[in-house]
């Protein structure tokens, strides 16, 4: 049994080692899993450069989300979930790059043993994020427009293809040709390059229709043309910055079409939430992966001892979709 543990802060391929399991202990209200599969997230690496929410405490176990196997409970933990599959929701409370994880009940949730263990290993943070996204901020209606920025991002992805399922349009600002064939894949109704002009051209594709809200991933300058096109009152989210800045809004229509200006950090809402309402949402999202709507494109697949080859192809600028740790459970 072994996990991959960070020794230092900065990048996961230079900082990250492989070491054995230490002594298994479960809490009361831990259970133990021995682990299927687990993404590489973009908020992995922001924990390992020492600049997210969770804070690493060296050496410290990595891994966001995933899916596993509950082997044992803790005296308080629900006896039912053993021998069960379940998702383990991306807190951060624990690291999941290992054969075996205790985790706190709380942090999990089941899910049917039919259905691809990849997909389900994402089933947390990209595509919850994108459903929260889109119920928490505005009543949306069947043929409601949402803007995006980074639209071919995960997050992006997922948001065109829950949103075509409720009717939602979305228009999604890519950078590039081969970004646009990606938003158009995961069923964006509009996909615009970025550039010159982009406003105009951005009224000019909804055709006197407004976005009701607008989400972004890429911050600064980069939501300022699909703010224009914005409704009055309408709200604008932040879920993450590719540049690193809170995004940037234009004066004149924050203050005359008196936009709200929100951020999401989808750990808070599985901090937070009802129990039920997260089982609830995460049921939702698998069953539209049992039912091949919701996709996330694979890259490619490693074992632990081969980390530095999936850090290298999570780097790689052709990557095609995630990359993610899988793991023998015959070994176990």
């Amino acid at each position: 049994m072994s996990r991959l543990i960070l020794t230092g802060v900065g990048e996961l391929a230079a900082n990250t080692r492989l070491a054995p399991d230490t002594e298994v202990v479960v809490g009361d209200e831990d259970v133990l899993l021995r682990m299927e599969a687990a993404p590489i997230n973009p908020v992995d690496h922001l924990f390992a450069h020492d600049v997210y929410a969770v804070r690493p405490r060296l050496p410290s176990a990595l891994g966001a989300e995933g899916i596993g196997r509950v082997v044992r409970g803790g005296p308080d933990a629900d006896p039912a979930l053993t021998g069960r599959r379940v998702h383990v929701l991306g807190s951060c409370d624990q690291g999941v790059w290992a054969d075996t994880v205790v985790v706190p009940a709380r942090n999990v949730v089941t899910v049917p043993d039919d259905v691809d263990a990849l997909q389900l290993a994402m089933a947390g943070i990209n595509p919850i994020a994108a459903q929260v996204m889109l119920t928490r901020f505005a009543d949306l209606a069947p043929g409601d427009w949402v803007g995006q920025t980074l639209g071919n991002s995960a997050v992006a992805r997922c948001v065109s293809t829950l949103a075509k399922s409720a009717g939602v349009r979305t228009l999604s600002v890519v950078r590039s040709e081969k970004a646009a064939e990606q938003a158009r894949a995961a069923g964006a109704d509009l996909v615009l390059l970025d550039g010159p002009d982009l406003a105009d051209r951005v009224a000019a594709a909804l055709g006197g229709s407004e976005l009701r809200l607008v989400f972004d991933g890429a911050g600064g300058t980069a939501p300022a043309a699909l703010v224009t096109a914005l409704e009055f009152g309408g709200t604008i989210v932040g879920y993450a910055s590719l540049t690193g800045e809170p995004p940037s809004v234009p004066l004149g229509p924050l203050v005359f079409g008196e936009l709200a200006v929100r951020g999401l950090w989808v750990t808070n809402w599985f901090r937070h939430a009802p129990r039920a309402e997260v089982a609830k949402a995460v049921g939702e999202i698998v069953d539209l992966i049992a039912r091949g709507v919701l996709t996330v494109p694979v890259d490619s697949t490693h074992p632990l001892e081969r980390h530095e080859e999936a850090f290298a192809r999570d780097a790689a600028p052709d990557r095609a979709g995630k990359v993610l740790f899988t793991f023998d459970n015959e070994k176990a």
